[in-house]
């Protein structure tokens, strides 16, 4: 059988990739993308830089890329994501019993909005679905052939997987379960000697991964004295135990509400009620048929879900992929009882030869259809999710950098992290003769360094965050001014180069609490755009203003929960997309929502304002940001 699924598990894997190839982030990202393109390659990884076996496998394939280091880190996750797209094929068929019913699966955890999104970027979270799929597959295939080399082959994925994401762990339940009521013999199978010698070998090899993270221990200026030293240690970090704790069941029980609408629009995103429908289906024909395999699929599926909901982070909607997977699973024998309950309805037909037919092509009928879904929700979605010219950070980081040297300047920084991450790549890979520094590492010597630096003819720079920090810390004794060589431009600058006519679109999202939206900029910007027809913006997190210059927007509209919207802006289709829940988002690395006008993606909308100037095909004109970490980044220089 495997002979006849592996050629569609290889299509659905090779059109996956083509997709998220065609749609792949160039380069540079912020926040924990910027890390993992930093670290990847470095001689020395600690238990805190964790992922050992993201970053031996993503180093050997950059090597063997070739090119810029992020580019290829983020093909690296489009290849990984098109192979977790195979194995769960390789699954579903093997769950469903139906070729063209996996295919259907694949397809659709393929094209879902968050897999998407992670698929093009440097995470890892495609090697860790990756894992979870093909573990997945080997234990139902196990399941189907329960030979020893199956039972070992499932338990090495599986304990690979947890050199690469410790999050494994949230499958154990469902799959130690699934062992034990599976197995003919129940429990005395997995006290069989070879059965748990075999497990016991598999666990150390995959624990082995993480022996080169150990050994850095011994590495630091204080290394630890004993063996019961370190690992203590090296748990602490790799389970980053000082922060993690406040958030693993950290939601409020006030907030638990909110975050389950969220889950509930998060589900909807990825993959329209109809094919949830479908999913539903599916478990009730799995129960039916068997129902150890119905439970190992809600047992996995509850697991990641539960542990999501409660886990109280900035990024939430990554960490439900794994329960996605399961419900993307159950849609392909959903497929399959469509298709027994349609063919069921050829007793009624008086043609002979109408009942056979219909008996024979209704299951790959409705598995057609489901594909054919499939390709229109990727169709439609593709727009939004292609980054392939998204060169934001480098832009505002070459902004930031501009004109700076280590033989003529120094800069000194207080970042956002994601920024800072990104500020870290960008200054070793594109522009390595730029000197720069964490003000707070130097904060006890900072106004000497300052004075040596001037005195030796150098420019000391700073971010707005680090001049803030040496004014609290020394007040009168650092003197500095505006650089007069970077321009910031305000959302009211960029709308006054614009010419009457010019159609555009303005977004206004509540802003995390480091940024304050800047009410007068605003007002003087829709005053501009509207000619002063527009008087004020309605309320409400999610807001959009569009139209034409010079005349009276369009579309006004503010709601409290994310939207849909279609435009005619003079003749141009636009639509606009609302794709996160604010009140539990704050990390989007695909944006907070995006603007789509003529099929040209032409806005990816942060939190705080974001803008665009559209031309009569689609493309933008100009784009501007403010209260955002996106927003141009205004520079100091010291003085004496």
């Amino acid at each position: 059988m495997l002979r006849r699924e592996l050629p569609a598990a290889v299509a659905v894997g090779g059109l996956a990739f083509a997709i998220y190839h065609a749609t792949l982030l160039p380069g540079l990202d912020f926040g924990d993308t910027a890390f993992l393109q930093i670290t990847t390659g470095s001689s020395v990884l600690t238990p805190r830089d964790g992922y050992p076996l993201y970053f031996a496998l993503a180093a050997w394939f950059s090597r063997l890329i070739g090119g810029e280091l992020a580019h290829a880190l983020n093909l690296v996750s489009a290849a990984e994501d098109a192979l977790a797209c195979g194995f769960l094929c390789l699954a579903a068929c093997e769950l469903s019993g139906s070729m063209l019913a996996g295919v259907a699966s694949a397809l659709l955890f393929a094209g879902s909005y968050t897999f998407w999104s992670q698929s093009i970027i440097a995470e890892v979270y495609a090697l860790h679905i990756l894992f979870v799929s093909l573990s997945m597959w080997l234990l139902l295939r196990w399941d189907a052939q329960p030979t020893h080399l199956h039972l070992v082959a499932f338990l090495g994925a599986y304990a690979l997987g947890f050199g690469n994401h410790l999050s494994m762990i949230l499958l154990a339940p469902g799959y130690a379960l699934f062992l034990l009521v599976s197995a003919s013999g129940g429990w005395r199978f997995v006290l069989a000697p070879r059965v748990w010698v075999s497990g016991c070998a598999c666990a150390l090899a995959g624990g082995l991964i993480y022996s080169s993270s150990l050994h850095s221990l011994w590495l630091e200026p204080l290394s630890p004295i004993r063996l019961s030293d370190a690992l203590r240690t090296f748990w602490f970090d790799l389970t980053k135990a000082d922060w993690r704790a406040t958030l693993l069941f950290g939601v409020p029980r006030t907030l638990m509400r909110d975050h389950v609408s969220m889950y509930v629009f998060d589900l909807h995103q990825q993959f329209g009620w109809t094919a949830l429908v479908v999913a539903a289906l599916g478990l009730v024909r799995t129960i039916s048929t068997n129902w150890q395999r119905a439970a190992l699929i809600i047992g996995a599926y509850l697991a990641n879900f539960l542990f999501a909901l409660t886990y109280n982070v900035g990024d939430k909607h990554v960490f439900y992929m794994p329960s996605h997977l399961m419900v993307a699973l159950l849609v392909a024998p959903g497929i399959v009882l469509i298709g027994d309950i349609a063919a069921r309805t050829e007793a009624f037909l008086q043609n002979a030869q109408a009942r056979v037919a219909l008996k024979r092509l209704a299951g790959p009928v409705v598995a057609l259809a489901l594909i054919s879904y499939c390709a229109v929700r990727i169709h439609r979605d593709y727009p939004a999710l292609d980054r392939s010219d998204d060169r934001r950070p480098s832009h505002l980081l070459e902004g930031l950098t501009a004109g700076l040297d280590d033989r003529r300047a120094i800069l000194l920084t207080d970042l956002d992290w994601q920024i800072h991450n990104g500020l870290w790549y960008f200054a070793r890979e594109s522009r390595p003769e730029v000197a720069w520094t964490n003000v707070r590492d130097v904060l006890l010597y900072a106004p000497a360094l300052i004075n040596d630096n001037l005195s030796a003819g150098r420019t000391v720079a700073l971010t707005t965050g680090a001049r803030s920090i040496l004014l609290a810390a020394y007040g009168p004794l650092i003197q500095a001014t505006p650089d007069p060589a970077v321009k910031v431009p305000t959302i009211t600058d960029v709308v006054r180069e614009l010419t009457p006519g010019t159609r555009y679109v303005l977004c206004v999202l509540k802003p995390t609490k480091e940024f304050n939206l800047d009410q007068a900029d605003l007002r003087s910007a829709t005053n501009a755009l509207s000619q002063g027809q527009l008087e004020g913006l309605p309320a409400g997190d999610y807001v959009v203003v569009a139209g034409v210059v010079g005349q009276r927007p369009v579309y006004v509209n503010g709601e409290g929960v994310p939207f849909r919207r279609s435009i005619d802006l003079a003749g141009l289709p636009v639509q606009v997309r609302m794709e996160s829940w604010l009140a539990a988002d704050t990390i989007r690395r695909m944006g907070f929502g995006h603007v789509v006008a003529g099929r040209h993606h032409a806005l990816i909308v942060e939190r705080g304002v974001s803008f665009v100037a559209l031309d009569q095909t689609g493309a933008p004109l100009r784009t501007g940001y403010a209260s955002s970490i996106f927003a141009p980044q205004p520079r100091y220089l010291c003085y004496r």
